[in-house]
């Protein structure tokens, strides 16, 4: 970006300029969307994916953001909202995380709770079940971003077998890759991932089974994130994916979790999904779409999906290492459509 423009923005944030951006949105509803966070000396921040990873410091300094700029609010509060028994305050913002990520209750837990702030966390049940400390489909997208899946893809006959019925002919994509997979027998999955290449990992990505009932004493609620973390776009049967989700994750969190509300997996889904969410006993789906969500004097749809906005470390991070620019942050949250 040239020079003058972080200036200019700035100017615009610290001259309350920019702020006038957000008297239409004084009634929405901003639905962050975050997945890791980890502390720089941690041994496995240097391969965490820079997507979706966010800095113990920064996530603190995004926090000190969010309270002075909006009000921060629960699952219970959005659920209340689209129940039509309790409003929410002007400028609500829910923090989610996706897919249950063992530094979430390393780092993001204690920070949350220092500002007392609640939060959810979309948890995939078979990564949490799982006796591995590294979760296969993290090191499927490591392999893709380090440039080994494509070689990986043509050793033998791994390529024909994860594309069987479908045209081989070309390189599928990385999420394909991972979604061919997610659907397979655990045991055809297991001898295939056998192969991939494996990234190092000093300690467990994912949370424990009995990490989950820990996280209400945070103030981190549970939600479903699917059971397999496959898009339900390509689940065959979406209600007996979420139903089979919802019955894992009460078990797993003692019945602390709220199995009514759902992350979409990678954010996929369609008429079909909203459907068998229906079916399924879920109430309240969250998406990926990236729009802030307006409410009719703080009450929500009962049955509009909710958007999100993924927050990544390079919009909004200032020159130095781990900290935050709040004018990029500004940027980033309030140029959003409503819906």
């Amino acid at each position: 970006m040239s020079g003058w423009r972080p200036l200019l923005r700035q100017f615009a944030y610290r001259s309350g300029a920019l702020s006038l951006a957000r008297v239409r949105m004084r009634r929405a509803l901003t639905v962050i969307m975050l997945h890791r966070v980890v502390d720089p000396a941690d041994l496995d921040f240097v391969h965490a994916d820079p997507t979706y990873t966010l800095s113990a410091p920064m996530f603190d300094q995004l926090l000190a953001f969010f309270q002075n700029h909006y009000s921060i609010v629960s699952l219970g509060d959005v659920m209340a909202a689209r129940d039509g028994t309790r409003n929410l305050p002007d400028h609500a913002l829910l923090i989610t995380f996706d897919d249950g990520w063992a530094d979430n209750l390393r780092y993001a837990a204690p920070l949350l709770k220092s500002r007392e702030l609640p939060a959810v966390i979309f948890v995939v049940p078979q990564a949490i079940l799982s006796g591995s400390d590294a979760w296969w489909q993290e090191q499927v997208f490591a392999a893709g971003r380090s440039g080994m899946l494509d070689a990986w893809l043509d050793q033998g006959q791994i390529r024909a077998r994860l594309m069987a019925g479908r045209d081989v002919g070309g390189l599928p994509h990385n999420l394909e890759v991972v979604t061919r997979l997610a659907l397979m027998d655990e045991q055809e999955r297991t001898e295939i991932l056998a192969t991939l290449p494996s990234m190092s990992c000093h300690s467990r990505m994912m949370l424990k089974p009995e990490d989950l009932p820990n996280l209400a004493a945070f103030g981190i609620d549970i939600g479903l994130h699917g059971y397999a973390h496959a898009p339900l776009t390509a689940v065959a049967d979406v209600t007996t994916e979420l139903c089979h989700a919802r019955e894992a994750i009460a078990e797993l969190s003692k019945g602390t979790a709220m199995t009514t509300a759902l992350g979409c997996p990678h954010g996929r889904y369609d008429d079909r999904v909203i459907a068998g969410t229906d079916a399924a006993g879920v109430t309240l789906v969250f998406t990926s779409d990236p729009y802030l969500n307006l409410t009719k004097r703080g009450m929500l749809s009962a049955r509009r999906p909710l958007g999100r906005i993924n927050v990544e470390a390079r919009h909004i991070a200032a020159a130095g290492p781990h900290r935050l620019d709040p004018a990029a942050a500004a940027r980033w949250l309030w140029a959003r459509d409503c819906r």
